[in-house]
């Protein structure tokens, strides 16, 4: 592994102490030399706060502080903005391969320094380090993907129906500059999907990471300058904390500031909605992936161990904390006893633990709030009839005493009443539904106001299909836990969001469509 971050090699490593954790004195990790201490990078500079305040990043495995970060405000995002609207007017000049090849180059700098950038994340994050290897991967082949799809970017010649010398031209031109607002739970792998095809584009980005894992974002933002040779008023990532107002403060700039041509958003329904409306009183265009409440459908004919095996794996998988996470699993009634067995037996195997050791399968969650949310879900459940077959209750074993930890869970006998079910987990929670009929089936998934991804087991192939068409998602996933790679579209529908993210048309998303006639007689 070769690093190339001498201008870090002389950071502190003392241990900081806040109200919020506790003072740990620990050896130099891998990922250290990626990120500068208490500066975030605004405008091509490591800058810290005008106004000296930091906050501190935790791990939520143990709550020790791995760095403090600058808490900055909107005036940092109107200087980022300032520099990147003239930056990106040279850079939409330059031909698509040279672009290409900065964005190839980025993902090879992700792929030399996969293990540092993986431990980083479980450190900022809590996900396994096998999940945080598989989210560098990932990042990487994105990149990859639009650094191909740039040099694709065709118009195309239109026939007049009537005037004969006339010609007619349809081209794509970058937007310009992007407001990027991105979440915890994929802190590098979101941040590529959207500013690496922006980048791609010809725009430029203005990032704003979210207040729980700004580390990842600091160091990919500088090794895309630093390796891959990104002109570095191209991206700059600011860093903020929702307590001292600087990350709604940034999200309006965003929305008012007439330079930021489009805003790409992932997080809750709510703040996206709210951004929605903000950017619509300016007519920007929008990129919005919001909350989700996925199905997972289990008919009789289903292969019982591969549906087993693909629901632990689409509801566990980052320890439950994902958009396209199945939220709640509704079985046939001929076979929910054996499939809730099984499935007890299988979650029972998962063990929980610190996500930086080999073996851990489930991870903590990212903070003490999201835990206390999960606990509440889980125990309004058990209130309203609902079994534990498997966890149930926060763990109170010493070791995770520290740590944001909820057990792998699996409730029997739920149904659609229950908060864990008409709400987004966002947890290693499973509540299991029955149903009797497919139409009831089908009826059930789509009781809700989200539509970003559903999953179905099943090997009659006229239900296959039927499913297809009638459930009201973005993505469904059939026989498989696994709905998104960077060659497909990744969105939703109604209250999950508008636009998509790769595929083959994910650039267009980044670009204007401009008619272009002239007479030449």
């Amino acid at each position: 592994m070769s690093f190339r971050f001498a201008n870090f090699l002389n950071h502190s490593r003392k241990a900081h102490h806040t109200p919020h954790s506790r003072l740990v004195q620990t050896p130099e990790p891998l990922w250290y030399r990626l990120v500068p201490e208490e500066k975030t990078f605004v405008a091509g500079n490591w800058v810290t706060s005008a106004s000296g305040r930091t906050f501190p990043v935790t791990n939520p495995a143990n709550g020790h502080v791995l760095r403090t970060v600058p808490a900055m405000s909107s005036a940092a995002a109107e200087q980022a903005i300032n520099a990147a609207s003239t930056a990106q007017k040279i850079w939409a000049t330059r031909p698509p391969n040279e672009r290409a090849s900065v964005i190839r180059r980025w993902a090879q700098s992700l792929r030399s320094n996969q293990e540092a950038l993986a431990r980083l994340i479980t450190a900022e994050n809590g996900k396994t380090i096998s999940d945080a290897r598989t989210e560098v991967s990932s990042g990487a082949s994105g990149l990859e993907w639009y650094a191909e799809e740039v040099r694709r970017n065709y118009g195309y010649f239109v026939p007049p129906l009537q005037k004969s010398g006339r010609r007619q031209i349809v081209h794509h031109q970058p937007v310009g500059v992007i407001g990027v607002i991105t979440p915890w739970n994929f802190p590098l792998s979101m941040i590529t999907r959207k500013a690496g095809a922006a980048l791609a584009a010809g725009c430029a980005v203005v990032l704003k990471p979210a207040e729980d894992t700004p580390l990842t974002a600091l160091a990919i933002t500088h090794l895309a300058v630093t390796e891959a040779g990104l002109p570095p008023e191209l991206l700059s990532t600011i860093t903020a904390a929702r307590d001292v107002e600087g990350a709604q403060q940034i999200a309006e700039t965003f929305c008012n500031h007439p330079d930021v041509r489009m805003i790409g958003f992932t997080g809750s329904t709510v703040v996206g909605k709210m951004i929605y409306k903000k950017a619509a009183a300016h007519a920007k265009r929008v990129l919005l992936e919001m909350g989700g409440n996925a199905p997972l459908l289990v008919f009789r004919s289903a292969n019982l161990e591969k549906a087993v095996e693909g629901a632990i794996a689409a509801k566990f998988r980052c320890s439950g904390q994902t958009c396209v996470c199945v939220n709640r699993i509704y079985v046939e009634n001929d076979i929910y006893e054996s499939f809730v067995q099984k499935l007890a037996e299988g979650v029972s195997k998962l063990k929980m633990g610190d996500g930086s050791i080999e073996d851990t399968k489930i991870g903590p969650l990212v903070n003490r709030k999201a835990v206390d949310k999960v606990e509440g879900l889980v125990n309004s459940a058990k209130k309203d009839g609902a079994i534990a077959l498997v966890g149930g209750e926060r763990p109170k074993d010493e070791e995770f005493a520290h740590g944001s930890f909820y057990p792998a869970t699996v409730l029997s006998e739920c149904h659609s009443e229950m908060a864990c079910v008409r709400n987004e987990i966002f947890g290693p929670v499973a509540p299991v539904c029955r149903f009797s009929k497919e139409d009831e089936a089908f009826k059930l998934a789509n009781q809700t106001p989200y539509g970003l991804a559903a999953y179905v087991y099943t090997q009659d192939i006229r239900q296959i299909w039927r499913a297809s068409v009638e459930l009201q998602y973005g993505m469904v996933g059939i026989n498989t836990p696994w709905v998104s790679t960077p060659e497909m579209p990744f969105g939703g529908v109604k209250d999950s969001g508008i636009g998509r993210e790769g595929g083959p048309h994910a650039l267009e998303e980044f670009m204007d469509t401009k008619t272009i006639c002239w007479d030449i007689d």
